[in-house]
C-alpha cells in the first residue's frame, strides 16, 4: 500500500509521514528532502540559482519515481500536487490524505523554522499563505480525506490516520515485485473496505458473494463503499463447492459485461474459499485480467486460499483442474467474520493452520497445542495465529510463486485429501476435513518410509483430533477409486504421484 500526505507547507507532512512509516514498517520519502540530497543544495538555493521551473521539473521526475514504490509513505512538496501528472502518479494505487492547519498556525510554525521558505519571502507572509491556500484548495480536495493538525502533536495525528485507515491491523507483505500486495489482519475491517478500495481508483466495483454471507456482511460492506462514493454492483452465486465450476464463471462474465465493467474495475470477493477462487479466476480472465480484493470470511480462506494467487474452478474429474495464477491486489482479514462461521467449518479451517505448523514452524505447532481453548474462543490470540499462517505462506510464495519447487510443501496432505473430496463428489466432507485425513495418511507414509519417527506422527494425529477433525477415512472407497482420482490430480507428474512427506515437525 502507498500512502501520500499532501497539504500546505508546515502542516506536518514530513514529521507525520516519518512517524507513520516507522509504525507501519514502511519506507518514508520526503520529495523535497530527496531533491536537496540529490542536488546538494537547499530548496531556497535551487530557486535562487536555477529558478522555480527547474525545480518543478526535477520535482516531477522525483514524484514519478517514488510513486512506483510499494509499502511507502510519501510526503510531496506543497506545490507538487498542482501538476496534473504528479497528481495522477501519486494517487495511482494509493491513499491520499490532506493535512490541514489554519493560516495563522502555519505562519507560527514557519517562523519557528530555521531559514525562510522561498514562497513566503514576501512583505506580508500571512496574506500570501491565505492566497496560496485558496489557490490550492481544489487540489487538496482531491485527497481521500483530510485531517486537521491544529493543536495536535505528531503522535496524535498518526493515531488518527491509523484509526481512520484501520492500519492498526497486523500487516503481512507479500513481496512479488510489481505484483506485491498487503494482507491486513484484525477486527472490524469490513467497515474500512471503502477506503482500501478507493486507493485503486476503480471505475466500478463488483462485489461477488453468496446469499448466506451477503445477508450477514453485505450491508456493512455496501455502506463502506457508499461512504466513499464508489460505484458498485453486487453478484451472488450459490453457496457450495459444487458450484465452483465453469457454469457460474460464465454467469459472472454475463453479469459483468451487462454491467459494463471495464479494465479499470475491481472485484471484491466476500466469502469463503469458493467465492475467493472463482472471483480470482474471473478476475484473471475478464478482459485479460483485472484487479480483485480478497475479503475472506472463513478461517480456511483466511489462512490459505485468499493468499498466494492460485485461482480456479472444479471439473467433474478433479478439483481446481481449471485455473490460473493471479495475485490479489489486497487481502483484508476481519476475524470478526468467524463469529458467524459454523463450528464445523471453523474446525475444518484449523486443518490448514495445523499444516503450517507441521511443515514450517514448530513454535506455531506448539502454540496450537497449548492455546487450543483460546483459539477456539476466537480470542486475540487467533489474530496472531492467522497472521503467522499468512506470513509463512507469503514467505513460500515470494520464493516460488508458480509452484516449481518450494511451494509444493503447501500441498502436504492434499494429494490424498483432494482425491477423497473428488471421490465423495465434494459433498460429504469439507475441504479441511479431507486435508486432515490426508495429513494423517501422509504422516503415516513418512513413518513407513523411515523419514519420520512414530512419536511425531502420533503428535500430528493427536493435534488434528484435538481440534475435532477426522483422522481416517470413514466411508468405503476402493483403493482403485482413490488411485484413479489421484492420477488426474495436478500433483501427478510423468506417470508418478508426488507426495509431500515429513522428516520432522516444523
Amino acid at each position: 500500500m502507498k500512502i501520500v500526505l499532501t497539504g500546505f507547507m508546515a502542516t506536518g507532512k514530513s514529521s507525520t509521514g516519518r512517524e507513520l512509516a516507522k509504525r507501519l514498517g514502511y519506507e518514508f520519502v520526503d520529495t523535497d528532502e530527496l531533491i536537496v540530497e540529490r542536488e546538494g543544495m537547499s530548496i531556497k538555493e535551487i530557486f535562487e540559482k536555477k529558478g522555480e521551473p527547474y525545480f518543478r521539473e526535477l520535482e516531477k521526475r522525483i514524484v514519478k519515481e517514488v510513486s512506483k514504490r510499494d509499502s511507502v509513505v510519501i510526503a510531496p512538496g506543497g506545490g507538487a500536487i498542482k501538476d496534473e501528472e504528479n497528481m495522477r502518479a501519486l494517487k495511482r494505487n494509493g491513499i491520499m490524505i490532506c493535512l490541514r492547519a489554519e493560516p495563522e498556525e502555519i505562519l507560527r510554525r514557519v517562523k519557528s523554522e530555521e531559514g525562510v521558505r522561498p514562497l513566503l519571502n514576501v512583505p506580508d507572509p500571512l496574506s500570501e499563505i491565505k492566497r496560496l491556500l485558496r489557490e490550492r484548495e481544489k487540489f487538496y480536495r482531491e485527497a481521500d480525506f483530510s485531517l486537521d493538525t491544529d493543536d495536535k502533536d505528531v503522535d496524535t495525528v498518526v493515531d488518527e490516520i491509523i484509526k481512520k485507515l484501520g492500519l492498526y491491523a497486523h500487516r503481512v507483505h507479500v513481496g512479488l515485485g510489481k505484483r506485491s500486495y498487503d494482507i491486513f489482519v484484525s477486527r472490524d475491517l469490513i467497515g474500512k473496505i471503502g477506503i482500501y478500495t478507493k486507493a485503486f481508483r476503480p471505475t466500478k466495483v463488483a462485489v461477488i458473494s453468496n446469499p448466506n454471507v451477503f445477508s450477514i456482511y453485505g450491508d456493512a460492506l455496501i455502506h463502506a463503499l457508499k461512504e466513499e462514493d464508489i460505484d458498485y454492483e453486487t453478484f451472488l452465486i450459490p453457496d457450495g463447492e459444487q458450484y465452483k465450476d465453469l457454469f457460474w464463471v460464465s454467469y459472472l462474465y454475463d453479469k459483468m459485461l451487462g454491467s459494463k465493467l471495464d479494465r479499470g474495475s475491481v472485484l471484491i470477493a466476500l466469502g469463503g474459499g469458493v467465492i475467493g477462487d472463482i472471483t480470482g479466476f474471473v478476475a484473471s480472465t475478464y478482459m485479460r485480467g483485472i484487479s480483485y480484493i480478497q475479503l475472506p470470511t472463513t478461517l480456511l480462506a483466511q489462512v490459505d486460499s485468499s493468499v498466494g494467487g492460485k485461482t480456479g474452478v472444479n471439473h467433474p474429474l478433479g478439483k481446481n483442474m481449471i485455473g490460473s495464477f493471479w495475485q490479489p491486489s489486497l487481502v483484508i482479514i476481519d476475524i470478526n467474520t468467524l463469529k458467524t462461521l459454523p463450528e464445523r467449518e471453523f474446525r475444518a479451517g484449523m486443518a490448514e493452520v495445523i499444516k503450517y505448523g507441521v511443515i514450517y514452524d514448530n513454535l506455531l505447532f506448539e502454540a496450537l497445542r497449548k492455546k487450543r481453548e483460546e483459539i477456539l474462543e476466537l480470542s486475540d490470540e487467533l489474530i496472531h495465529i492467522i497472521r503467522r499462517c499468512c506470513q509463512i505462506k507469503s514467505e513460500v510464495v515470494s520464493k516460488d510463486e508458480r509452484e516449481e519447487g518450494l511451494r509444493a510443501i503447501l500441498n502436504f496432505g492434499h494429494t490424498i485429501g483432494h482425491a477423497i473430496e473428488a471421490a465423495t463428489g465434494y459433498t460429504s466432507l469439507l475441504h479441511g476435513e479431507a486435508i486432515a485425513i490426508g495429513m494423517c495418511m501422509a504422516a503415516e507414509l513418512s513413518v513407513e518410509l523411515g523419514l519420520l519417527n512414530r512419536a511425531s506422527a502420533n503428535m500430528i494425529k493427536e493435534l488434528i483430533d484435538a481440534y475435532g477433525l477426522p483422522t481416517e477415512i470413514r466411508e468405503e472407497f476402493s483403493i482403485d477409486t482413490i488411485m484413479e482420482v489421484m492420477r488426474i490430480d495436478k500433483k501427478f507428474y510423468s506417470g508418478s504421484l508426488r507426495f509431500v512427506l515429513l522428516e520432522d515437525i516444523g
